[in-house]
């Protein structure tokens, strides 16, 4: 099952919205609840005297690639016709009243803006948007991103508890431990969530795994740790991902990223000094085991990014942004779980990333080597 964001934020009609567009737009509205589960959830009134009202929706992994596909579900919604155990619709909006509220967006040029924040739970993305729907010709209406930035969560944003389940989970993996070592570690490289209060330890690894944010490797060269409780840890992670928390961080490329993700000063980061350095026969000659694809499949894929990108100025991070934008995720290491392994220029791909990529490949996951090229024609 796809994780689920939580947003809330905002709606504002921006342009000539008369009572007649606002009445054509309500039912709409309604609709976009779908089951329940995504979309909009709640959200307050329009009229021409107010034209702004707050609102929550859920996301199927993130909210704006929720919206996104808020055309194609709708054209599904009529399709499907859904109904309750009882027979009864549970939606009366028809394809009619959709189509008129298209036309009358079109022909008068109006705007749906959403301004909001989401988060997905667990440790997942927490970031603000600001984005529009607009319908152009009158045939669908489409929602385009303007602004995206990450909240950078931490801590204070959490109650008190949540910090020390954390500090609880570490300090067992340790026969003997400084608490307070322990806490000021947490704080700097324990990435904030509530997800050690109520969550077993294979829901935690995998949390952390699969969003880049994995800190038990360096917990592990920080603290040593030496209790049954760390083997029986280590052990279920190898279980998931094939190796050791030990052979994991020594073989992965990016360690050195994740202690500037943790940094708090300004210094430029040094993106993949390793990874420079990472020579393979692929480098020297540029023939990449790549795939040709004719389409890419975002929503709640997992993405590996390596090497030098051309595209967002080599901001690895704002093509992050880009994927998550269109519902998939990205993560730091390659496992039987990726989707995508993402290749940026010529020369510069990691080795290790692509030898474990072939791996899994080997073992029968469902793994796909691309090239940046092939990433940006789909996004």
């Amino acid at each position: 099952m796809a994780n689920i964001s939580s947003a809330s934020g905002k709606i504002t009609l921006k342009g000539n919205w008369t009572q007649e567009a606002i009445d054509a737009f309500e039912p709409v509205l309604e609709l976009w609840g779908f089951y329940g589960e995504y979309g909009i959830q709640n959200c307050g009134g329009f009229d021409e005297e107010h034209l702004t009202a707050d609102f929550f929706g859920c996301g199927r992994w993130s909210f704006s690639g929720t919206l996104d596909s808020f055309e194609d579900w709708t054209r599904q919604w009529f399709k499907d016709n859904p109904k309750r155990p009882n027979g009864e619709p549970i939606c009366t909006t028809t394809e009619e009243q959709y189509e008129y509220f298209l036309k009358i967006m079109s022909e008068n040029n109006l705007i749906i803006e959403i301004d909001f924040e989401d988060v997905e739970e667990g440790c997942g993305v927490h970031i603000h948007e600001i984005g529009e729907f607009t319908s152009d010709d009158g045939s669908c209406i489409s929602y385009e991103t303007i602004s995206c930035e990450d909240i950078v969560p931490s801590w204070d944003n959490y109650e008190r508890s949540a910090l020390d389940e954390a500090i609880d989970f570490f300090e067992k993996f340790c026969t003997d431990v400084d608490r307070k070592k322990l806490r000021k570690w947490v704080k700097k490289n324990v990435f904030p969530t509530d997800i050690f209060e109520s969550t077993d330890d294979e829901e935690i690894i995998q949390y952390f795994c699969d969003y880049g944010e994995d800190p038990f490797g360096r917990f592990f060269f920080e603290f040593s740790p030496d209790t049954e409780e760390w083997k029986d840890f280590d052990g279920l992670y190898e279980d998931m991902y094939g190796n050791t928390i030990e052979e994991t961080m020594e073989e992965c490329e990016d360690y050195g990223e994740y202690d500037e993700d943790y940094d708090n000063d300004d210094e430029d980061d040094e993106e993949d000094e390793e990874e420079d350095e990472d020579v393979n026969d692929w480098d020297t000659e540029p023939n990449y085991p790549t795939e040709d694809i004719d389409g890419l499949d975002f929503t709640g894929k997992a993405f590996v990014l390596t090497g030098d990108f051309q595209n967002c100025d080599g901001d690895r991070k704002a093509v992050e942004k880009l994927i998550i934008a269109k519902g998939g995720r990205c993560t730091s290491a390659v496992s039987g779980k990726t989707n995508y392994l993402v290749l940026g220029d010529f020369g510069s791909a990691g080795a290790k990333k692509v030898e474990k990529a072939l791996e899994e490949k080997e073992k029968g996951k469902g793994i796909q080597i691309i090239t940046e090229y092939d990433l940006f024609r789909f996004l």
